[in-house]
């Protein structure tokens, strides 16, 4: 039933990306995982309207939390770096 669902979203909504794994305990009888689906408008909508990202900032942290910390960085017109939120 979600494969008729995937191929029909396919049929009606060409170029969008629909992904779905079952994990196959039994050939006969599969069991549903998970099911993605990313329409191409909203690509398209997302492609548009984002901003560029030109890096990334990271630091280890040390103690008792052990992990790491990431930024994503921009540029401003005085060539000084700022978050992007």
């Amino acid at each position: 039933m979600l494969w008729d669902y995937a191929n029909e979203l396919i049929l009606k909504n060409p170029r969008s990306t629909i992904k779905m794994t079952v994990n196959k305990i039994t050939p006969e009888s599969p069991h549903f995982n998970r099911f993605y689906v990313c329409f191409e408008v909203l690509k398209r909508g997302w492609k548009k309207g984002c901003k560029p990202i030109l890096g990334l900032d990271g630091c280890f942290l040390k103690g008792p939390l052990m992990s790491e910390m990431l930024f994503a960085i921009r540029r401003d017109g005085n060539n000084q770096m700022y978050l992007v939120f």
